[in-house]
C-alpha cells in the first residue's frame, strides 16, 4: 500500500504539478556558510558576511543571496515546530531575514528532505513536516533561497527507522530508490509551492551508481539525481540539482579520489550538461575559490591558477556560482584571489541572458574511451553559446606542465576560413582575432578563457543573436 502512495504521488507530481516559480531564469549567484563556519555559523557572522560582500563590492556584482546552511534549525520539543537555533541566532530568523532584506540582500535557508541534516550540528529535517516547514520558511522567516539535502538516506535493502515514539524532532530516512526518493521531492515543492511565496529551490537528490557511465564503484551513493530522471522531472521539482560524486573539496585532487577534477568529471558524466536552461540548473556544488585551506571542508587549498580553473569552469558550464569561503582573511591576505572573484566577465559568462547550456567540446584522451579516467585526463574544452552570437570557450590543461591547447573551428560548429573577434576573459581586454582555429599555450592547472565574436558587419556565430 505505502509503495502505491508514493507511486500516485509521483503521477501528481510529474502531470499536475510543476515548480515554475519564475526563478532561477540564469544560474543564482549567492554565498553559503557551509565551506568556512560549517554548522557553526552565528547572527553575528551572518552580518559580518553581508557587510564583507558590501565592502569588496561582490554585492554589486550580483552576489545577493546569503544562505544559512545546516545547524541553524531545530525544533520545539513540545509542538513539534521548526525553530531556529537560539544558541547562534539570539534574536531569530525572523529578525535577520529582515535585516538581510533590508541591507539589499536575499535570505537563504537549509534543510533536509529526510528526518535528519548533515553535520554535527542540530537536526531538525522536514520529513513527515513538509507543509507546516514550508508555512515556517515562507510566511515566518520570509525566506528566499532554500537548500534541501539529503542526509537521511534509506539504502537498498536496509529497513526504515524506527521512529516509534519519537516526539519534538524529526526522524525518518527517505528511500534512495528513483521513484520514492522523487515522490518525497515533489511533496516537498507542492508544499512550498503551496505557500504562495516564490523561493529559489536548491535540491540535492542522490542516486546509487550503476557502474556505466561514470567511475564511481557500482552500488556507491553519489550526490546526483537518478539516471532516469526525464528532464521535464527535473525541471519540476527545483531550480538547481546538485551534480556530483561526492562534496567538493579544497584541493585540486585530494587522495586520488576527490577534489576539482573529478567534480568537474561528475558534471559531465553523471548529468546531461544540455539539461540546464532558464528555470533549473546543473549544480556543481558550492566555490572553494580563494579558500586557501581555511574552513570547514577538507583539502590543503589550491594555487590561484588551480582556483582560476575552477571558477571558469564553473562559469562556463552554468553551474549556480556560490561562495563559500571567509571574505575578511581573503580581502586582507590574497587580494589577487579577491580580484579573480570580481572578474565580472566570468561572471557575466555565467549570467548571460540567453540562458543556454554549454558542452564538452574536446578531451584529451577523448571523451568516453577506457583510457579518459580523471586522474589519466590531461586537458578538456567546454563551450557555451553567448547572447550576441558570441561563443564563450574554456581551454583547461589538467596536466602537470604547460601544453598548448587547440580548438578548431569545426569542433565549434564555425565556417571553416571564418575570422572571429578574440577577447580574452581572464585578462579583461581584446586578444585581437583568429581564423580557422584557436591556440594557446596554458600553464598546468590552468585556463585559457576566452569569447569569440563576429567580426564587425558579419553574422553572428550562431542563432542565438540577441544583444548582450
Amino acid at each position: 500500500m505505502t509503495n502505491m502512495i508514493l507511486l500516485l504521488q509521483l503521477l501528481i507530481a510529474s502531470t499536475a504539478y510543476s515548480l515554475d516559480n519564475g526563478l532561477g531564469l540564469t544560474p543564482r549567484l549567492a554565498y553559503s556558510t557551509w565551506n568556512f563556519y560549517g554548522t557553526s555559523a552565528s547572527e553575528a557572522d551572518v552580518h559580518a558576511i553581508a557587510a564583507s560582500l558590501q565592502r569588496t563590492g561582490l554585492k554589486d556584482l550580483g552576489y545577493t543571496t546569503i544562505n544559512i546552511d545546516a545547524g541553524s534549525l531545530n525544533r520545539d520539543p513540545t509542538t513539534g515546530k521548526l525553530v531556529e537555533n537560539r544558541h547562534h541566532f539570539p534574536s531569530g530568523l525572523r529578525n535577520l531575514s529582515d535585516f538581510l532584506h533590508g541591507a539589499g540582500f536575499q535570505f537563504g535557508a537549509y534543510n533536509d528532505i529526510s528526518g535528519h541534516t548533515c553535520g554535527q550540528g542540530p537536526a531538525a529535517g522536514s520529513l513527515h513536516h513538509y507543509e507546516a516547514d514550508a508555512e515556517v520558511f515562507a510566511h515566518d522567516w520570509q525566506v528566499d533561497y532554500l537548500k534541501f539535502d539529503f542526509c537521511g538516506v534509506q539504502m537498498p535493502g536496509s529497513p526504515p527507522e524506527n521512529c516509534t515514539g519519537v516526539v519534538g524532532r524529526s526522524c525518518g530516512c527517505v528511500p534512495v530508490n528513483s521513484t520514492e526518493q522523487y515522490a518525497a521531492w515533489a511533496a516537498l515543492t507542492r508544499a512550498l509551492n503551496k505557500t504562495g511565496r516564490p523561493i529559489y529551490l536548491d535540491f540535492c537528490p542522490h542516486a546509487i551508481a550503476d557502474g556505466i557511465g561514470t567511475e564511481v564503484p557500482k552500488g556507491k551513493l553519489m550526490y546526483a539525481p537518478p539516471k532516469d530522471w526525464t528532464l521535464p522531472q527535473r525541471r519540476a521539482l527545483s531550480n538547481s540539482l546538485l551534480v556530483e560524486y561526492d562534496n567538493t573539496q579544497d584541493a585540486w585532487n585530494w587522495h586520488q579520489s576527490s577534489g576539482l577534477i573529478f567534480n568537474i568529471d561528475a558534471m559531465v558524466k553523471a548529468t546531461d550538461l544540455s539539461y540546464s536552461g532558464p528555470g533549473m540548473w546543473n549544480y556543481a556544488d558550492m566555490l572553494q575559490i580563494c579558500s586557501y585551506g581555511k574552513g570547514n571542508t577538507p583539502g590543503d587549498g589550491m594555487t590561484l591558477g588551480e582556483y582560476r580553473a575552477h571558477y571558469s569552469v564553473w562559469s562556463v558550464l552554468a553551474s549556480p556560482l556560490i561562495i563559500g569561503t571567509d571574505l575578511v582573511t581573503v580581502e586582507r591576505d590574497h587580494p589577487d584571489c579577491l580580484a579573480l572573484l570580481k572578474n565580472e566577465d566570468i561572471v557575466k559568462v555565467n549570467q548571460d541572458q540567453a540562458a543556454l547550456s554549454a558542452r564538452l567540446v574536446s578531451q584529451i584522451p577523448p571523451f568516453g574511451s577506457l583510457e579518459a579516467t580523471t586522474l589519466n585526463i590531461s586537458a578538456q574544452v567546454f563551450a557555451r553559446p553567448l547572447s550576441g552570437g558570441r561563443l564563450a570557450v574554456v581551454l583547461l590543461n589538467r596536466g602537470p606542465v604547460a601544453a598548448s591547447l587547440s580548438v578548431s573551428w569545426r569542433e565549434l560548429g564555425i565556417a571553416n576560413g571564418r575570422a572571429v573577434q578574440v577577447y580574452n576573459v581572464i585578462k579583461r581586454h581584446s586578444a585581437g582575432s583568429a581564423t580557422n582555429s584557436f591556440t594557446a599555450t596554458v600553464p598546468s592547472h590552468d585556463v585559457e578563457f576566452v569569447i569569440f565574436g563576429h567580426m564587425v558587419g558579419e553574422k553572428p556565430l550562431h542563432g542565438m543573436g540577441v544583444t548582450p
